[in-house]
């Protein structure tokens, strides 16, 4: 090996090491810089918020029960699933705030559905309220709405449905269970919707009944569809 080949292998090792040791420097000026800034852009990120989970409880009669519809997945199980919320079906066939019919009145399930520390309770029908009076109705609503708006505390909305059109019951008849349920609920200051005049179930349409008082399956969707927008709506405001 020649002299000078000799003194460029050096300069060669010489300048080597002083890149390599540049390199370090940088890395524990720089490092540190970057590892702040990473924080601080972490920092600034938002947290994910979790998916919040509505809740609703049913109280009603056989429509909320499930009759007509397949496997009993009446519209208040349909709403609870395609609004992917927890629910709680509280229907008896039957029943009204002044019938029991199958099992007990609306009243007498206040306690259970108020249990459910639900976001909302909403109260269905009904047409079984033909096998009362006007007079004992309207005391049987008042009670019962009072009692359920004092249990549930202002943290749990209301909603009250009236009675809907059936091929079997006449007009006339659930107009008048719709008007005495709706003063009621005014009284007490709890929202109230008319299913009949709002037109949810057509009684002339023979696709969507499963027979003469109650909805098949379209039905019982169609009903959920309302239903779904009305509580979409609460949770909102």
């Amino acid at each position: 090996m020649t002299r000078e080949h000799g003194r460029r292998s050096w300069r060669a090792v010489i300048v080597s090491s002083l890149c390599s040791a540049l390199l370090a420097i940088a890395a524990v000026v720089i490092a540190p810089g970057a590892h702040r800034a990473v924080e601080a852009a972490a920092a600034q990120r938002p947290e994910v918020a979790a998916r919040v989970t509505h809740s609703v409880t049913f109280i009603g009669d056989s429509w909320t029960e499930g009759i007509g519809a397949t496997g009993l997945r009446s519209y208040a199980v349909l709403t609870g699933e395609q609004l992917g919320w927890k629910y709680k079906v509280l229907g008896v066939g039957g029943s009204g705030y002044d019938v029991k019919g199958k099992g007990s009145t609306f009243g007498q399930r206040v306690n259970r559905a108020v249990s459910t520390h639900a976001d909302v309770i909403i109260v269905q029908g009904s047409i079984n309220e033909r096998r009362s009076t006007a007079k004992a109705l309207a005391s049987a609503a008042l009670t019962t709405l009072t009692r359920l708006r004092a249990a549930a505390g202002t943290r749990t909305k209301i909603l009250v449905l009236g009675a809907s059109y059936t091929p079997g019951t006449p007009t006339a008849t659930v107009n008048w269970i719709n008007a005495t349920i709706g003063r009621a609920a005014a009284k007490v200051g709890v929202a109230f919707v008319n299913p009949a005049t709002q037109q949810w179930t057509n009684p002339a349409n023979r696709r969507i009944w499963h027979d003469p008082l109650h909805p098949n399956d379209a039905g019982h969707q169609l009903v959920a569809n309302h239903v779904k927008s009305l509580l979409g709506g609460m949770i909102r405001s």
